[in-house]
């Protein structure tokens, strides 16, 4: 599996449980929200603006470094 980044496609970011995790603690509800299930084959960068209100620049930029720093091995 290839690196994840904002250029992943939703139901790539929701696969890993890890990332799911970290955007459940970040934006509560956010994995369950209606738009993100519609939105799985949209990557997280297509959905950022429409999502604004619960995507603050600081959560975005949060997420970023938090796939950044994530493992090729973490992948589970």
């Amino acid at each position: 599996m290839a690196k994840l980044t904002i250029e992943s496609t939703i139901k790539e970011l929701l696969a890993n449980e890890q990332v799911k995790d970290k955007l459940e603690e970040l934006v509560p509800g956010l994995t369950k929200n209606p738009l993100v299930a519609l939105a799985k084959n949209k990557t997280l960068k297509e959905i950022m603006d429409k999502l604004d209100d619960l995507l603050t620049d600081d959560v975005i930029d949060q997420i970023i470094d938090f796939l950044k720093d994530l493992k090729d091995d973490d992948k589970k």
